[in-house]
């Protein structure tokens, strides 16, 4: 039998606020990764909050601390604002949307959340260059 390299994988839970821990041990991984240094991690997956931050180290993966340090920023200057509308008229409007569209069909909604994240897609977008992730 031919012996191989074990590969490692990084995968990063979903949870919020998780999101935020994640990045401080991943910043101490990157104390032990020298300067400059592409990302360890061949493979990389997460869910949610993880997600973003998996999407963040792909498409930074040329340089791993520095891709870190952005998240830090990201992470470190948050709200809920940049998450979701967080004004009355926002989220009364989404309790509404399900409420009517429960009484009408006893279901919920598809592909529809109960708050407005477009400005989450806003931060997204600016945070993260999608197009790098496949190089």
């Amino acid at each position: 039998m031919h012996k191989q390299d074990p590969v490692r994988g990084l995968i990063l839970s979903g949870g919020g606020a998780r999101g935020a821990y994640q990045v401080g041990v991943l910043a101490a991984i990157a104390e032990m990764v020298p300067r400059g240094a592409p990302n360890p991690f061949p493979i990389i997956c997460g869910t949610s909050a993880g997600a973003i931050n998996a999407a963040a180290l792909s498409a930074n993966a040329g340089n791993y601390r520095a891709a870190v340090r952005g998240l830090e920023r990201v992470w470190s200057n948050i709200t809920a604002e940049q998450v979701y509308r967080t004004d009355l008229y926002a989220c009364l409007r989404g309790v509404m949307r399900w409420f009517f569209s429960g009484v009408a069909t006893g279901k919920t909604p598809e592909r529809s959340s109960l708050l407005d994240n477009t400005p989450l897609q806003r931060l997204l977008s600016l945070v993260i260059n999608f197009r790098r992730i496949q190089e």
